[in-house]
Formats: C-alpha cells, sequence, structure tokens
C-alpha cells in the first residue's frame, strides 16, 4: 500500500522543521555557554568596558573611570615598569598596563608608615617570588599602594575586579591571587605587547 504524497509531504516538512529547530537550540546553547565562559568563569566581577576604551589621552587630560581601581578606558600616552613599586601609579597609567595584558596588584596602605603593613610586605613577597620563580609568565604584573581603595586589596585585568579585604597573605588569599593572575593576564592585548 502506497503511502499519499500529501503525507509524505507533510512528515518531509516536519523533519525540515524538527532539524531548524534543533539547530536554533543548539546556536542558543553554544551562545550561552560562550557568554558563561567569558564573563562568569573568570575570576572577580565583570567591570563594563569604558568608552573610548581606544583613546590616549592628551597630556594634561584626565578621566573619571568607572570603577576604583580603573579597569578599562582612556588610557596615558606613557607606560611604567612592571614589577613591585612604592608609590601609587596614575589611573591613567595603569589603564595602559592593562591594555599591554597586564595586571595589577593594589593594596590600600596603613595610615602610619610607621605602622607594619602585613599584606603590603606579604603582595610583594609572594610577587616577587612568583617573578623569580616564573619570570616569563608573571612578568606583566604590577604590585603598588593605591590610598583609595575601599578594600585592603584589589586585583585588576582588562574588565575584571576582584576587591576583598584581608589581614595578612594565607594560603587561601595567595591561591585566589594566583588564579586571577594565572587566567587573566595577556586575556587582553590589543597592542600585541610581549614581556620586557
Amino acid at each position: 500500500m502506497a503511502v499519499p504524497r500529501k503525507r509524505a509531504v507533510q512528515r518531509s516538512g516536519f523533519r525540515r522543521w524538527g532539524i531548524i529547530a534543533a539547530m536554533v537550540v543548539t546556536a542558543v546553547g553554544l551562545g550561552a555557554w560562550a557568554v558563561y565562559s567569558i564573563y562568569f568563569t573568570k575570576p572577580g566581577v565583570a567591570i563594563p568596558i569604558q568608552q573610548p576604551s581606544d583613546y590616549e589621552l592628551r597630556l594634561g587630560e584626565t578621566v573619571q573611570y568607572n570603577s576604583i581601581p580603573p579597569t578599562s578606558g582612556p588610557y596615558a600616552g606613557a607606560t611604567t615598569d612592571w614589577g613591585i613599586h612604592d608609590r601609587p601609579i596614575p589611573n591613567e597609567l595603569q589603564v595602559h598596563m592593562l591594555r599591554l595584558g597586564g595586571v595589577l596588584v593594589q593594596y590600600r596602605p596603613t595610615e602610619s608608615p610607621a605602622l607594619d603593613d602585613p599584606v603590603a610586605e606579604g603582595l610583594k613577597r609572594l610577587i616577587g617570588r612568583l617573578r623569580t620563580e616564573h619570570l616569563e609568565k608573571y612578568c606583566k604584573v604590577i604590585v603598588a599602594p593605591y590610598p583609595a581603595l575601599p578594600k585592603k586589596i584589589a586585583l585588576t585585568a582588562w574588565g575584571r575586579l576582584d576587591a576583598f579585604d584581608a589581614e595578612g597573605i594565607t594560603p587561601e588569599i595567595e591561591r585566589r591571587i594566583v588564579r586571577f593572575l594565572d587566567r587573566l593576564i595577556d586575556a587582553y592585548n590589543p597592542e600585541h605587547a610581549g614581556c620586557p
């Protein structure tokens, strides 16, 4: 017994729509996975990219950034050295270093220079050790004070911020910092800058 032509055409149409629906569901699923992996599996919090993010400031220009410390936006034409700094780095320079694929590890210094600062000393030791043992991997890291921090420690990369309080650098905090560095050094580097 032959199947009527009309039913064969209907089945073919249903099959075609089924394939299209499966493709749409797959595309939406892949898109959701991509968004999740880009924005939610990276450490820290995603900060909206401040525009214009590709604008090099002229001498004397300043900017109000959308986060403290900044994570994107207009940047200074100059750069600074990677490594450990004893003085705060201007925001515009920080942003340029982030554009080069860097990560900044900053701390709120104690109010009195005469007081010991176990967080500052611990961060300097940690980053100094990482840079000594694996310079190529951790060459694009800066440690510096940042007096205006609302928390004791702030880790910044392009579009990412992880700020938290700490009394010292415990093994748990060390793992948190190393994870941030490992995931975000060179994650954004439009200038294709290498290590110095």
